[in-house]
């Protein structure tokens, strides 16, 4: 890193994947802030354009690049040649992927064509950008941080299409930190739970009234503040990266499942009598 101790990412390159809004767009402004030269990958354009012209005027140094590139993260055809292109040509030393969504419904509700869709999303668009950036990291070392989700730990009601990538993306970080760490990479995942984004408010729009009540208990989380506490952890090496309440409710459950499962069975059948369905 930088010896510009208000500047550590100073001259390091980092591409963020699903960069343009929510969490991926706020850690691009935090690792800008602190000196990183920036690219930031995602479908819309004009939206990118728009990312890039703020993050012009916000960055501290002048000779900070902020890169934009338009692509489908769940398209290899075209998020590959795209990325590998930008990779050649200017480096990388962190990637964060940051694409995901959820769709919450009843699981009766769900075809398996949604189940298919929510793991090319949440999970292989973060396996597509590991493996074209790969070679360079193997060659020079670099730190790969993957957004998973407090789903990623803990299932409940609602995320049975969610839940499963985000478990994934667990998996492949353990299995990546340990294959790649004779090769100087670093990997980190992250657990965020509920979050002000634009995804959540798409989110919301399909919740049902169980996971509306459940929800409503826990604290909702700024972006900038999800951002400021990855940024940390990527400058630690931290492979967990837990967010808020996330680090207890994991510590929890991995000691004390039992504990765990009657809170979370509790809470629902609280839930469903309120409602009416007990």
């Amino acid at each position: 890193m930088s010896k510009n101790k208000n500047l550590p990412f100073l001259g390091k390159t980092a591409v963020i994947i699903g960069g343009s809004k929510g969490i991926g767009k706020a850690t691009s402004f935090e690792l800008a802030r602190l000196g990183a030269n920036i690219c930031i990958i995602a479908r819309n354009e004009e939206v990118l354009k728009e990312v890039k012209g703020e993050l012009e005027r916000e960055k501290p140094k002048g000779e900070q690049e902020v890169s934009i590139i338009s692509a489908d993260a769940m398209i290899e055809d075209q998020l590959r040649p795209a990325l590998a292109k930008f990779v050649e040509e200017k480096g990388c030393d962190i990637l964060i992927n940051c694409v995901g969504g959820a769709w919450p419904h009843y699981v009766q509700d769900y075809s398996v064509a949604d189940f298919e869709k929510a793991m090319k999303y949440n999970y292989t668009s973060a396996v597509i950008s590991i493996l074209t950036v790969l070679p360079h990291f193997m060659k020079n070392g670099g730190h790969i941080v993957n957004i998973s989700s407090m789903a990623g730990y803990l299932g409940i009601i609602g995320y049975t299409t969610y839940s499963p990538p985000k478990f994934a993306v667990v998996g492949l970080s353990e299995a990546l930190r340990h294959e790649l760490k004779p090769y100087n990479i670093h990997v980190s995942v992250v657990y965020p739970p509920d979050t002000d984004t634009p995804g959540l408010k798409e989110e919301e729009e399909t919740k049902f009234e169980e996971l509306k009540l459940l929800s409503s208990k826990a604290k909702l989380q700024k972006p900038e503040d999800v951002a400021k506490t990855i940024v940390k952890g990527i400058r630690k090496k931290k492979f967990n990266i837990h967010i808020g309440s996330s680090g207890w409710i994991n510590w929890t459950k991995r000691h004390f499942p039992w504990l765990y499962f009657w809170f979370i069975d509790r809470d629902l059948k609280n839930t469903r009598q309120k409602l009416g369905k007990e």
